[in-house]
């Protein structure tokens, strides 16, 4: 089954369940092909609920319009897709990353109410921040807690503020407390900011303590910390107060570096 709704401004939402029919995926393509005529920009948000399939025959029809969409990729805005189903969310991350032109932020159904507010341009960020600031008792002294995936605008300003402290006079001392080591968008990887902050680090950074994370990333900095004049030491969660220590500061504040 689908329902379609008319959402605020530019916005449609489009809501699956269950098993659908040729008659309503030709509904939606009609739909979305006239918001496209209609507006400059179309964003869509999308549930998908228990998802059994679709009518086989409905892609002799649909697909050659689909197809036909790809010419008006650059009228598509912010799409958010939020289902229930993780294979939906895999499959979905998939195509998004197969079609030139247009990205696909992926929800799980308790997170439906972010994805309408991003869809809607009321939050710049389609998920929560992965990254907080650690502020300390110590002017030298930083700290950071990671906790998902970095995206490449809250990668800007990440660089913006680690590229600000490491201009000090003086050695840097940080610390990473990581919860979630979910990777980074590929063009946040690139950015000149975030590669400049990390040339900047190299030289300025005389002790980096990790606090969590995965054990393969404890194997990576024991292999490279002696590549490095950094002194570079690994502690579990539990004995973050011990990393904090081997710094010589203490936590006072913790922000979203971006919002």
């Amino acid at each position: 089954m689908i329902v379609m709704e008319a959402g605020e401004g530019d916005v449609l939402v489009v809501k699956t369940s269950g098993h659908l029919e040729t008659g309503e995926l030709a509904a939606v393509v009609d739909r979305i092909e006239r918001a496209l005529a209609e507006r400059p920009k179309t964003h869509l948000l999308v549930e998908v609920e228990g998802f059994t399939g679709f009518d086989p025959a409905a892609l002799t029809d649909y697909l050659p319009r689909a197809l036909g969409m790809l010419g008006k990729l650059d009228r598509f805005g912010r799409v958010a897709v939020v289902a229930d189903q993780k294979w939906v969310r895999a499959a979905t991350r998939l195509e998004s990353a197969l079609i030139p032109g247009i990205r696909y932020e992926v929800f799980t159904a308790d997170e439906r109410d972010q994805a309408l507010a991003w869809v809607k341009g009321e939050h710049v960020l389609p998920h929560a921040p992965a990254l907080r600031n650690i502020e300390t008792d110590q002017a030298n002294v930083i700290g950071y807690e990671l906790d998902g995936k970095l995206t490449a605008p809250e990668l800007e300003i990440v660089a913006d503020y680690f590229n600000e402290t490491l201009k000090q006079p003086g050695p840097v001392r940080i610390l990473g407390r990581i919860r979630n080591l979910a990777g980074m968008e590929p063009s946040a990887a690139v950015s000149g900011k975030y590669l400049g902050m990390k040339l900047a680090a190299l030289a300025k950074v005389e002790r980096y303590a990790v606090v969590g994370g995965p054990a393969w990333l404890t194997g990576w900095i024991g292999a490279i910390a002696p590549l490095v004049k950094t002194e570079m030491r690994c502690f579990e969660l539990d004995k973050e107060a011990d990393a904090w220590a081997w710094l010589g500061a203490r936590p006072v504040e913790e922000r979203d570096l971006a919002v």
